[in-house]
């Protein structure tokens, strides 16, 4: 992701106001491209200690700064509702549930949550079109 794709994410992002602690979305965000499945996020060391490679770290934190920018406020710390939704502009098969990691962190590193651990419910989907994004949905529960 390049800085345009910041400003692009940043434009196309969901809510900016107070979150809606009503059970609404309390963060949307669009985000350019696809996140880094597991295998590409992490490596195994020959001595066997799993790191995270150069790349899944440049990754995480230009999306982490992106929601940073986009929330702006203390991480939620109630219990939340996850969304994602992985548009791609072929029909390339990959599994949808190796690319959740990635953005889960980020949602903490990005101080939308206190911690990854408060996400309860998960539904993820694929859908098909021109564009290779990736539209993630916060709710409150």
């Amino acid at each position: 992701m390049q800085n345009k794709g910041i400003l692009d994410a940043l434009a196309r992002s969901g809510r900016w106001g107070s979150p809606d602690i009503s059970g609404g979305a309390i963060f949307e965000i669009v985000l350019e491209g696809l996140p880094p499945t597991v295998n590409h996020l992490y490596r195994t060391a020959r001595d066997g200690t799993r790191y995270k490679t150069k790349a899944g770290r440049r990754w995480q934190q230009e999306t982490a700064s992106i929601m940073r920018i986009a929330w702006m406020r203390p991480p939620y710390e109630g219990d939340v509702e996850l969304r994602l939704a992985f548009q791609t502009a072929d029909r390339r098969r990959w599994d949808i549930d190796n690319r959740v990691k990635a953005v889960q962190d980020c949602l903490q590193l990005g101080g939308v949550l206190k911690d990854d651990r408060q996400v309860l419910r998960l539904f993820v989907g694929r859908d098909f079109g021109g564009v290779t994004e990736t539209r993630l949905e916060l709710l409150a529960i």
